[in-house]
Protein backbone atom coordinates (compact mmCIF):
# COMPACT_ATOMS: atom_id res chain seq x y z
CA UNK A 1 0.00 0.00 0.00
CA UNK A 2 1.25 3.58 -1.02
CA UNK A 3 0.85 4.47 2.32
CA UNK A 4 2.78 2.36 4.33
CA UNK A 5 6.25 2.51 3.70
CA UNK A 6 7.71 -0.03 6.04
CA UNK A 7 7.26 -2.89 8.45
CA UNK A 8 9.90 -3.75 10.75
CA UNK A 9 10.52 -5.65 13.99
CA UNK A 10 13.17 -4.61 16.61
CA UNK A 11 14.03 -7.18 18.93
CA UNK A 12 15.63 -6.23 22.36
CA UNK A 13 16.50 -9.91 24.50
CA UNK A 14 13.44 -11.92 24.57
CA UNK A 15 11.13 -9.00 23.64
CA UNK A 16 10.38 -7.30 20.37
CA UNK A 17 9.02 -4.35 18.68
CA UNK A 18 6.72 -3.78 15.77
CA UNK A 19 7.17 -0.69 13.48
CA UNK A 20 4.91 0.60 11.49
CA UNK A 21 6.18 3.33 9.17
CA UNK A 22 3.65 5.24 7.17
CA UNK A 23 4.97 7.01 3.58
CA UNK A 24 3.85 10.54 5.19
CA UNK A 25 2.75 11.85 8.32
CA UNK A 26 -1.22 10.76 8.54
CA UNK A 27 -4.68 11.76 11.20
CA UNK A 28 -4.51 8.81 13.77
CA UNK A 29 -7.23 7.88 15.92
CA UNK A 30 -6.88 5.26 18.43
CA UNK A 31 -6.98 3.93 21.82
CA UNK A 32 -3.39 3.56 22.24
CA UNK A 33 -2.24 3.91 25.54
CA UNK A 34 0.97 6.48 23.42
CA UNK A 35 -0.26 9.48 21.86
CA UNK A 36 -3.74 7.74 21.96
CA UNK A 37 -6.85 9.82 21.06
CA UNK A 38 -6.50 12.27 17.89
CA UNK A 39 -2.65 12.02 16.79
CA UNK A 40 -0.89 13.19 13.43
CA UNK A 41 2.00 11.00 13.18
CA UNK A 42 3.82 8.79 10.39
CA UNK A 43 5.05 5.90 13.33
CA UNK A 44 3.18 3.42 14.89
CA UNK A 45 4.40 1.25 17.31
CA UNK A 46 3.26 -2.53 19.00
CA UNK A 47 5.78 -3.05 22.23
CA UNK A 48 5.89 -6.72 23.90
CA UNK A 49 5.92 -7.19 27.35
CA UNK A 50 6.08 -10.19 29.45
CA UNK A 51 2.91 -11.68 30.78
CA UNK A 52 4.08 -11.45 33.98
CA UNK A 53 4.98 -8.40 34.16
CA UNK A 54 3.30 -5.23 36.42
CA UNK A 55 3.78 -1.94 34.81
CA UNK A 56 3.75 0.93 37.42
CA UNK A 57 4.56 3.42 34.36
CA UNK A 58 3.60 2.77 31.17
CA UNK A 59 4.36 5.60 29.32
CA UNK A 60 7.65 5.45 30.80
CA UNK A 61 8.30 2.57 29.37
CA UNK A 62 6.81 3.36 25.56
CA UNK A 63 9.34 6.32 25.52
CA UNK A 64 12.17 3.78 26.58
CA UNK A 65 11.24 1.79 23.50
CA UNK A 66 11.16 5.17 21.12
CA UNK A 67 14.32 6.31 22.14
CA UNK A 68 15.92 2.33 22.21
CA UNK A 69 14.64 2.65 18.55
CA UNK A 70 14.51 5.58 17.27
CA UNK A 71 11.00 6.33 16.90
CA UNK A 72 9.66 9.74 16.85
CA UNK A 73 8.71 11.09 20.52
CA UNK A 74 4.87 11.31 18.16
CA UNK A 75 4.66 7.57 17.40
CA UNK A 76 1.11 5.85 18.25
CA UNK A 77 2.31 3.34 20.76
CA UNK A 78 0.53 0.08 21.85
CA UNK A 79 1.93 -2.41 24.57
CA UNK A 80 1.11 -6.49 24.30
CA UNK A 81 1.86 -9.41 25.57
CA UNK A 82 2.35 -10.91 22.01
CA UNK A 83 5.53 -12.46 20.85
CA UNK A 84 5.71 -9.75 18.37
CA UNK A 85 7.89 -11.43 16.33
CA UNK A 86 6.05 -14.39 16.06
CA UNK A 87 2.63 -12.97 14.75
CA UNK A 88 2.98 -9.49 13.72
CA UNK A 89 0.62 -10.10 10.87
CA UNK A 90 0.41 -7.47 7.94
CA UNK A 91 -2.79 -8.06 5.15
CA UNK A 92 -3.55 -5.55 2.49
CA UNK A 93 -7.14 -5.64 0.81
CA UNK A 94 -8.39 -4.29 -2.29
CA UNK A 95 -12.00 -4.31 -2.95
CA UNK A 96 -13.60 -1.92 -5.54
CA UNK A 97 -11.00 0.41 -5.91
CA UNK A 98 -10.34 0.49 -1.49
CA UNK A 99 -7.04 -0.35 -1.01
CA UNK A 100 -6.59 -0.65 2.42
CA UNK A 101 -3.95 -2.34 5.03
CA UNK A 102 -4.14 -3.85 8.90
CA UNK A 103 -1.58 -5.36 10.95
CA UNK A 104 -2.27 -6.92 13.78
CA UNK A 105 -0.83 -8.72 16.72
CA UNK A 106 -3.19 -11.87 18.53
CA UNK A 107 -4.41 -13.73 21.21
CA UNK A 108 -6.65 -14.96 23.57
CA UNK A 109 -5.11 -15.84 27.12
CA UNK A 110 -7.93 -13.14 28.43
CA UNK A 111 -10.64 -13.61 25.74
CA UNK A 112 -14.10 -12.39 26.91
CA UNK A 113 -17.86 -12.02 25.36
CA UNK A 114 -18.37 -8.50 25.83
CA UNK A 115 -20.40 -7.79 28.78
CA UNK A 116 -19.24 -10.81 30.65
CA UNK A 117 -16.72 -11.20 33.52
CA UNK A 118 -13.93 -13.47 33.69
CA UNK A 119 -14.58 -16.04 36.45
CA UNK A 120 -12.15 -18.69 35.55
CA UNK A 121 -8.43 -16.27 35.30
CA UNK A 122 -6.09 -18.89 36.76
CA UNK A 123 -7.25 -21.46 34.40
CA UNK A 124 -6.82 -19.07 31.67
CA UNK A 125 -3.28 -18.02 33.23
CA UNK A 126 -2.32 -21.50 33.38
CA UNK A 127 -3.03 -21.80 29.42
CA UNK A 128 -1.67 -18.94 28.63
CA UNK A 129 1.48 -19.44 30.46
CA UNK A 130 2.00 -22.65 28.51
CA UNK A 131 1.16 -20.83 25.34
CA UNK A 132 3.93 -18.69 26.44
CA UNK A 133 6.82 -21.13 26.70
CA UNK A 134 5.64 -22.26 23.07
CA UNK A 135 6.65 -18.92 21.79
CA UNK A 136 2.92 -18.23 21.59
CA UNK A 137 1.01 -14.51 21.88
CA UNK A 138 -1.64 -12.58 23.77
CA UNK A 139 -4.04 -9.56 23.03
CA UNK A 140 -5.02 -8.05 19.89
CA UNK A 141 -3.66 -4.79 18.67
CA UNK A 142 -5.05 -4.03 15.32
CA UNK A 143 -3.63 -0.56 13.25
CA UNK A 144 -6.11 -0.11 10.00
CA UNK A 145 -4.80 2.04 7.28
CA UNK A 146 -7.45 4.53 5.30
CA UNK A 147 -6.39 5.18 1.58
CA UNK A 148 -8.81 8.03 1.69
CA UNK A 149 -9.09 11.06 4.36
CA UNK A 150 -12.13 10.34 6.54
CA UNK A 151 -14.42 12.86 8.82
CA UNK A 152 -14.16 12.30 12.74
CA UNK A 153 -17.59 10.58 12.04
CA UNK A 154 -15.90 8.36 9.17
CA UNK A 155 -12.92 7.20 11.74
CA UNK A 156 -15.03 6.03 14.46
CA UNK A 157 -17.20 4.22 12.18
CA UNK A 158 -14.34 2.73 10.58
CA UNK A 159 -13.95 1.29 13.29
CA UNK A 160 -16.79 -0.78 13.08
CA UNK A 161 -16.13 -3.25 10.44
CA UNK A 162 -12.33 -3.73 12.55
CA UNK A 163 -13.89 -4.43 15.23
CA UNK A 164 -16.69 -6.79 13.64
CA UNK A 165 -13.86 -8.33 11.50
CA UNK A 166 -11.79 -9.18 14.46
CA UNK A 167 -15.11 -10.77 16.20
CA UNK A 168 -15.64 -12.74 12.69
CA UNK A 169 -12.02 -14.03 12.81
CA UNK A 170 -12.48 -15.53 15.73
CA UNK A 171 -15.91 -16.90 15.24
CA UNK A 172 -14.32 -18.25 12.49
CA UNK A 173 -12.11 -20.74 14.25
CA UNK A 174 -15.11 -21.54 16.75
CA UNK A 175 -14.89 -18.78 19.45
CA UNK A 176 -17.69 -17.44 21.00
CA UNK A 177 -16.11 -14.75 22.51
CA UNK A 178 -15.84 -11.40 20.73
CA UNK A 179 -12.26 -10.18 21.97
CA UNK A 180 -10.09 -9.77 24.82
CA UNK A 181 -9.94 -7.74 27.49
CA UNK A 182 -6.97 -5.89 26.44
CA UNK A 183 -7.76 -4.98 23.07
CA UNK A 184 -6.73 -1.68 21.08
CA UNK A 185 -7.29 -0.15 17.37
CA UNK A 186 -5.64 3.03 15.84
CA UNK A 187 -7.52 3.81 12.58
CA UNK A 188 -4.87 5.78 10.54
CA UNK A 189 -5.97 7.50 7.18
CA UNK A 190 -4.50 10.55 4.93
CA UNK A 191 -4.67 14.43 5.76
CA UNK A 192 -6.79 16.20 3.02
CA UNK A 193 -9.95 18.18 2.18
CA UNK A 194 -12.16 15.14 0.08
CA UNK A 195 -12.98 13.86 3.12
CA UNK A 196 -14.69 10.17 3.00
CA UNK A 197 -17.87 10.53 5.52
CA UNK A 198 -19.41 7.12 6.13
CA UNK A 199 -16.80 3.93 6.17
CA UNK A 200 -19.37 1.43 7.41
CA UNK A 201 -19.49 -2.26 6.57
CA UNK A 202 -22.00 -1.83 2.91
CA UNK A 203 -18.83 0.49 1.27
CA UNK A 204 -16.06 -1.19 -0.45
CA UNK A 205 -13.66 1.38 1.89
CA UNK A 206 -15.30 -0.89 5.11
CA UNK A 207 -15.69 -4.15 3.05
CA UNK A 208 -11.81 -3.86 2.51
CA UNK A 209 -10.70 -2.98 5.47
CA UNK A 210 -12.42 -5.83 7.32
CA UNK A 211 -11.26 -8.17 5.26
CA UNK A 212 -7.88 -7.05 5.82
CA UNK A 213 -8.39 -7.09 9.30
CA UNK A 214 -9.87 -10.77 9.50
CA UNK A 215 -7.55 -12.22 7.75
CA UNK A 216 -4.72 -10.45 9.55
CA UNK A 217 -5.82 -11.71 12.92
CA UNK A 218 -6.79 -15.26 12.26
CA UNK A 219 -3.35 -15.22 10.60
CA UNK A 220 -2.14 -14.65 13.81
CA UNK A 221 -4.61 -17.23 15.91
CA UNK A 222 -3.83 -19.95 13.55
CA UNK A 223 0.10 -19.09 13.79
CA UNK A 224 -0.07 -19.33 17.28
CA UNK A 225 -2.47 -22.55 17.73
CA UNK A 226 -4.94 -20.46 19.32
CA UNK A 227 -8.01 -22.17 19.25
CA UNK A 228 -11.34 -23.32 21.43
CA UNK A 229 -10.07 -24.89 24.53
CA UNK A 230 -13.79 -27.71 24.42
CA UNK A 231 -12.54 -29.56 27.33
CA UNK A 232 -14.45 -33.16 27.53
CA UNK A 233 -18.47 -33.59 27.16
CA UNK A 234 -18.56 -33.11 31.04
CA UNK A 235 -16.79 -30.39 30.90
CA UNK A 236 -19.82 -29.20 28.27
CA UNK A 237 -22.36 -30.81 30.36
CA UNK A 238 -21.07 -29.26 33.42
CA UNK A 239 -21.69 -25.79 31.67
CA UNK A 240 -25.11 -26.67 30.70
CA UNK A 241 -25.86 -27.57 34.34
CA UNK A 242 -25.59 -31.23 34.71
CA UNK A 243 -22.55 -32.23 36.64
CA UNK A 244 -20.87 -35.12 36.78
CA UNK A 245 -21.56 -36.18 40.49
CA UNK A 246 -25.30 -35.10 39.31
CA UNK A 247 -25.30 -38.33 36.83
CA UNK A 248 -23.52 -40.67 38.72
CA UNK A 249 -25.65 -39.69 42.08
CA UNK A 250 -28.44 -40.17 39.32
CA UNK A 251 -27.03 -43.97 38.23
CA UNK A 252 -26.35 -44.81 42.09
CA UNK A 253 -29.96 -44.07 43.51
CA UNK A 254 -31.62 -45.63 40.75
CA UNK A 255 -29.50 -49.01 39.89
CA UNK A 256 -27.30 -49.47 42.75
CA UNK A 257 -24.21 -48.85 40.90
CA UNK A 258 -20.73 -48.08 42.54
CA UNK A 259 -20.33 -44.18 41.78
CA UNK A 260 -16.48 -44.79 41.52
CA UNK A 261 -17.26 -47.19 38.61
CA UNK A 262 -19.59 -44.76 36.93
CA UNK A 263 -17.32 -42.19 37.33
CA UNK A 264 -14.57 -44.30 35.96
CA UNK A 265 -16.76 -45.63 33.31
CA UNK A 266 -17.82 -41.82 32.27
CA UNK A 267 -14.17 -40.57 32.35
CA UNK A 268 -13.28 -43.79 30.02
CA UNK A 269 -15.76 -42.22 27.75
CA UNK A 270 -14.19 -38.70 27.42
CA UNK A 271 -11.67 -39.59 24.57
CA UNK A 272 -14.40 -41.51 22.04
CA UNK A 273 -15.10 -38.80 19.44
CA UNK A 274 -18.80 -40.52 18.56
CA UNK A 275 -19.80 -40.05 22.15
CA UNK A 276 -18.56 -36.40 22.59
CA UNK A 277 -19.94 -35.52 19.04
CA UNK A 278 -23.67 -36.37 19.89
CA UNK A 279 -23.27 -34.84 23.09
CA UNK A 280 -21.88 -31.98 21.80
CA UNK A 281 -24.33 -31.60 19.20
CA UNK A 282 -27.32 -32.39 21.77
CA UNK A 283 -25.99 -28.80 23.52
CA UNK A 284 -25.43 -27.35 20.50
CA UNK A 285 -29.84 -28.15 19.19
CA UNK A 286 -30.76 -27.21 22.98
CA UNK A 287 -29.02 -23.86 22.26
CA UNK A 288 -30.56 -23.33 18.66
CA UNK A 289 -34.05 -24.48 20.47
CA UNK A 290 -33.66 -21.87 22.85
CA UNK A 291 -33.35 -18.89 20.55
CA UNK A 292 -36.26 -20.43 18.26
CA UNK A 293 -33.49 -20.69 15.60
CA UNK A 294 -34.21 -24.63 14.45
CA UNK A 295 -35.46 -24.87 10.90
CA UNK A 296 -39.01 -25.97 10.34
CA UNK A 297 -40.27 -25.51 13.73
CA UNK A 298 -42.25 -22.82 14.69
CA UNK A 299 -41.53 -20.01 17.04
CA UNK A 300 -42.36 -20.99 20.88
CA UNK A 301 -42.77 -24.85 19.65
CA UNK A 302 -39.45 -25.77 21.39
CA UNK A 303 -40.15 -24.18 24.42
CA UNK A 304 -43.62 -26.21 24.90
CA UNK A 305 -41.52 -29.15 24.27
CA UNK A 306 -43.59 -30.21 20.98
CA UNK A 307 -42.59 -31.15 18.01
CA UNK A 308 -39.67 -32.65 18.05
CA UNK A 309 -38.41 -36.38 18.87
CA UNK A 310 -35.02 -36.23 17.42
CA UNK A 311 -33.90 -35.80 21.45
CA UNK A 312 -35.61 -39.15 21.85
CA UNK A 313 -33.09 -40.44 19.00
CA UNK A 314 -30.15 -38.95 20.07
CA UNK A 315 -30.27 -39.94 23.54
CA UNK A 316 -30.95 -43.62 22.64
CA UNK A 317 -28.08 -43.51 20.19
CA UNK A 318 -25.67 -42.23 22.83
CA UNK A 319 -26.65 -45.41 25.18
CA UNK A 320 -27.02 -47.99 21.85
CA UNK A 321 -23.65 -46.77 21.13
CA UNK A 322 -21.91 -47.46 24.32
CA UNK A 323 -23.47 -50.27 25.64
CA UNK A 324 -25.31 -51.78 22.32
CA UNK A 325 -28.98 -53.00 23.17
CA UNK A 326 -29.04 -53.22 26.98
CA UNK A 327 -28.23 -49.73 27.26
CA UNK A 328 -31.19 -48.58 24.59
CA UNK A 329 -33.62 -50.82 27.34
CA UNK A 330 -32.09 -48.57 30.13
CA UNK A 331 -32.22 -45.58 28.42
CA UNK A 332 -36.24 -46.64 27.09
CA UNK A 333 -36.62 -47.10 30.66
CA UNK A 334 -35.53 -43.75 32.46
CA UNK A 335 -37.06 -42.49 29.61
CA UNK A 336 -40.48 -43.35 30.62
CA UNK A 337 -39.39 -42.89 34.49
CA UNK A 338 -37.46 -39.63 33.95
CA UNK A 339 -36.51 -38.47 37.54
CA UNK A 340 -37.01 -34.87 38.65
CA UNK A 341 -33.95 -33.76 38.78
CA UNK A 342 -33.30 -34.54 34.88
CA UNK A 343 -37.12 -32.96 34.01
CA UNK A 344 -35.54 -29.34 34.29
CA UNK A 345 -32.91 -29.76 32.09
CA UNK A 346 -33.26 -28.62 28.61
CA UNK A 347 -34.97 -31.35 26.04
CA UNK A 348 -31.89 -32.54 24.18
CA UNK A 349 -29.41 -32.08 26.88
CA UNK A 350 -31.92 -34.46 29.09
CA UNK A 351 -31.99 -37.18 26.71
CA UNK A 352 -28.33 -37.19 26.27
CA UNK A 353 -27.96 -37.29 29.53
CA UNK A 354 -30.13 -40.28 30.43
CA UNK A 355 -28.61 -41.54 27.38
CA UNK A 356 -24.98 -41.47 29.32
CA UNK A 357 -26.65 -43.00 32.33
CA UNK A 358 -28.69 -45.89 30.26
CA UNK A 359 -25.56 -46.55 28.19
CA UNK A 360 -22.95 -47.01 31.17
CA UNK A 361 -25.70 -48.93 33.73
CA UNK A 362 -25.03 -52.11 32.15
CA UNK A 363 -20.87 -51.78 32.06
CA UNK A 364 -20.59 -51.47 35.87
CA UNK A 365 -21.61 -53.37 38.74
CA UNK A 366 -24.14 -53.81 41.29
CA UNK A 367 -26.87 -52.73 38.38
CA UNK A 368 -29.89 -53.98 39.02
CA UNK A 369 -33.13 -52.52 36.18
CA UNK A 370 -35.22 -49.06 36.75
CA UNK A 371 -37.87 -51.39 36.09
CA UNK A 372 -37.50 -53.25 39.69
CA UNK A 373 -38.03 -49.70 41.31
CA UNK A 374 -41.03 -48.16 42.48
CA UNK A 375 -41.10 -45.20 40.54
CA UNK A 376 -44.29 -43.74 39.54
CA UNK A 377 -44.93 -43.39 36.01
CA UNK A 378 -45.43 -39.54 34.05
CA UNK A 379 -47.84 -39.27 31.77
Amino acid sequence: MKFVKDTKIFEHGEMATAVVYLSERMEVLSSAPMNGGHAVADTLFIMQVPHHHFIEDPAAELRSVMERHGLPKDSVGFMTAAEVKYVFSCCETEFEGAETFAAATAGLSNHVVAGDVIEDWDERFKRSMERYEMLLAGTINIIGVSPSPLTDAAKVNLMMPIVEAKSAALASLGYRETGTTSDAVAVVSPIGADRAEFTGTGVPLGISMARSVKAAVASNLVKRRDFPHMGTYIDRLKASGTTREDMSGIAARLFAVDRGQFDDALDSLTGNADVSALVQGAIAIDDLGSKDCICAVPRGRFADGSGLAANGAIGEQIARYVSGEAGASEFRSMKENMPDELRRLSPFIRMAVCGLIGGIVPTVSKKRSLKEHEIPKRY
